[in-house]
């Protein structure tokens, strides 16, 4: 049933039977329900929808009043993972292809632009955007499983960034360091409208923003506060592009 290397992960037969668990606990659930116990819902979510248009839900009076939430905050890469292993019940994720029984919707695409504060534009840029000068500038990236400004710049440039690298494993202190000098980084536009607007932050190469599907995983069988949470989900997203 497992695949015995670490990490574990369960094999094709494996994955049968953890569906066919989600099926029994999800009946359970039904009975927990009619003794007037609120259902929880497991989600595995990237960092930056859980801190931009998921805020819409955590604020939902409505969706508060329903169910509780338990949040698993990983890189979309990686995400599918908890739902692989039965940890959630859904994940949103970079991956199109769905699970055996599972379903993957089309959310939209997290647009990124590569960004710094116009001191740092100044200090680094001001000559010109070239490989040489992304390569040896300072950087900033989210912890060590985020590989979005390393893929950017290869795929872009074909180059590895060799300068100091700060880590921001918060969305919060992400942004906050590239305002405050720390180095430059990829951002989500949806953050960053309002400073784009009043200069606060530069564009560093507009013609090449980073796009990053994302789609939402879950199973087959959906009961009726699940269909109420992905339509509030849904909704949210309507923010991406």
């Amino acid at each position: 049933m497992l695949v015995r290397k670490t990490p574990y992960r369960a094999t094709a037969t494996g994955q049968a039977y953890l569906g066919l668990l989600r099926k029994v606990k999800s009946l359970e659930s039904e009975i927990g329900e009619s003794t007037n116990k609120r259902p929880t819902i497991k989600i595995a979510i990237n960092r930056d929808s859980l801190d931009l248009y998921f805020l819409d839900l955590l604020s939902d009076r409505e969706c508060s009043e329903l169910f509780s939430l338990e949040i698993i905050a990983d890189d979309q890469n990686n995400t599918l993972e908890y739902l692989k292993s039965g940890l959630v019940d859904m994940c949103i994720s970079s991956e199109k292809k769905p699970l055996a029984n599972h379903t993957a919707t089309y959310l939209g695409d997290m647009i990124y632009c590569l960004v710094c504060s116009p001191y740092f534009h100044k200090s680094y840029f001001s000559k010109n955007i070239s490989k040489d000068s992304l390569a040896s500038a300072p950087l900033v990236i989210f912890d060590k499983s985020d590989k979005l400004q390393h893929s950017f710049l290869k795929d872009n440039f074909a180059i590895e960034p060799s300068a100091s690298i700060s880590q921001m494993p918060s969305v919060k202190s992400f942004k906050t360091a590239i305002l405050g000098g720390f180095g430059y980084g990829l951002i989500p536009i949806l953050d960053i409208e309002k400073e784009l607007t009043q200069k606060k932050i530069i564009e560093i190469l507009p013609s090449k923003r980073f796009k990053v599907p994302l789609y939402l995983h879950q199973w087959e069988y959906q009961k009726d506060y699940i269909k109420f949470f992905t339509k509030k989900l849904f909704k949210a997203s309507e923010k991406l592009t």
